[in-house]
């Protein structure tokens, strides 16, 4: 009866945190690569950048103790993400958009690579 309400308030045996972010984090990468710049112009694109945003800052936050390398990766392509979203103009050419996309995959690479790390912990 102790262990059943000791394991009540430490969620033993559940999944960590950081889980139940992760397919939420997954999905707002997937919209983000679905933005058409040119088509939708920077604010589609900012739109899709604040989903990721608050995805991978809730995740990262969840997940940094158990999974230091991976979410300093996130963190990094995160930050280089908003750098070259930022700098776009209203308009932006092809040549502009180049840093965002190489940005972009960046930030799916990280979140990749996360998500198979913490498969191993979330059930």
């Amino acid at each position: 009866m102790l262990f059943a309400l000791a394991c009540a308030g430490l969620a033993c045996g559940g999944d960590p945190d950081y889980c139940s972010d992760v397919s939420e984090l997954e999905q707002s990468v997937r919209n983000l690569g679905d933005v058409d710049v040119v088509a939708g112009g920077t604010n589609a694109l900012r739109d899709a950048l604040r989903g990721v945003e608050d995805q991978a800052e809730a995740t990262i936050e969840s997940a940094k103790d158990d999974f230091p390398e991976e979410t300093t990766a996130m963190r990094d392509a995160l930050a280089s993400l908003r750098r070259s979203a930022g700098e776009l103009s209203e308009s932006p050419t092809a040549e502009d958009i180049a840093p965002v996309a190489t940005d972009v995959a960046a930030m799916v690479t990280a979140v990749e690579e996360f998500v198979g790390a913490a498969e191993s912990e979330c059930g």
